[in-house]
């Protein structure tokens, strides 16, 4: 029997999502509606011009508020989540719906490859690290030699493909709209993780992404997403889904390398970088109460204890692995 799959596209601007769209419409062995929220007037009555068949929606505002929207137009128990920037392949959707046949698997990741260049890798899912930043399984623009074929237990990966069952959606509460973007499906993973439910990677679900091309627009790498929101969202993703025990050591990690960050910037005179950080350490502080609400909003509906959730989530490389992605992060403005 084929599964029922709402297919939710997050849309920004330009003609990328045409190809996300049209390859979606080859998905095979699946019951498919597919829904595009759009933060683009002129894209809206574009779309709904050309695909007169599609739910296509206006909706301001970052991804995890466009997705959280359009599941309201969603009637089918899968909800997978693209990005406008991907090539979706014609058995993703059936591989990844397959793997949530399992009851005790609530989301899915796919393995997405680079879309410039096609036998190169860009996500294979992540873990956690004691520092309380992600290790990624795959180093993005390595070529795809097989090495990532295992089905396995991830904490996260990219929302550019995924699904999730819709009553494990709204259990763990949507995408956390004041996310924005960068890290808004990590914080999602997590909190189904703790409702007992597994977080996978499916190799053989194939989506090929933007990211990190020549198709990318260059504006997507504002300081304000990369500094504010990188800072911002992981502090406040950790402080929401860690016990108290294993708080203190990733926290007091992130506070000194994000400060660190912002002074190194501001000496070598990238001062917006700089300021965008500090600026979020400012939200932390002014808005303390609504991320202690969250936090006791996750932890109330938790049902897996740290002691056994870590070992399934968290991986430790050494210490090279930290500056390497620290220097890149700075040079490159890039979390992937």
């Amino acid at each position: 029997m084929q599964k029922s799959v709402n297919a939710i596209i997050c849309h920004h601007r330009g003609t990328l999502v045409d190809n996300a769209i049209e390859s979606l419409l080859k998905s095979l062995e699946v019951s498919l509606e597919i829904i595009v929220a759009t933060s683009s007037k002129p894209d809206e009555k574009r779309l709904k011009k050309k695909y007169p068949g599609l739910t296509i929606f206006f909706c301001e505002g970052g991804p995890a508020k466009k997705r959280n929207v359009a599941t309201r137009f969603a009637t089918h128990d899968y909800l997978a989540f693209f990005d406008d920037d991907v090539e979706v392949t014609p058995y993703a959707l059936f591989y990844m719906s397959e793997a949530l046949r399992n009851p005790s698997v609530g989301m899915v990741y796919g393995k997405l490859l680079n879309m410039e260049h096609r036998n190169r890798l860009d996500e294979a899912g992540s873990f956690l690290t004691w520092s309380g930043f992600l290790f990624a399984r795959c180093e993005s623009g390595i070529e795809d030699s097989g090495q990532f074929e295992d089905s396995v237990c991830v904490l996260a990966g990219k929302s550019a493909a995924c699904i999730v069952r819709r009553n494990i959606f709204w259990k763990a509460g949507g995408f956390d709209e004041s996310f924005g973007i960068l890290g808004e499906e990590t914080d999602l993973s997590w909190r189904i993780w703790l409702l007992g439910k597994k977080v996978m990677y499916c190799p053989k679900s194939v989506t090929y992404h933007a990211f990190n091309t020549r198709f990318k627009p260059l504006d997507f790498y504002v300081p304000r997403r990369i500094y504010y929101n990188g800072c911002r969202n992981y502090m406040v993703m950790l402080i929401a889904c860690l016990e108290p025990h294993n708080l203190p050591i990733p926290l007091l990690c992130q506070t000194f390398v994000w400060l660190s960050a912002a002074m190194g910037f501001i000496v070598t005179g990238k001062f917006e970088a700089g300021w965008n950080i500090l600026k979020a350490f400012y939200y932390l502080a002014t808005n303390f109460r609504s991320i202690i609400k969250k936090r006791k909003i996750v932890q109330n509906f938790r049902v897996i204890p740290d002691r056994e959730l870590l070992p399934m989530i968290t991986h430790n490389p050494g210490f090279s692995y930290f500056l390497k992605r620290f220097f890149h992060y700075v040079q490159s403005g890039r979390h992937g």
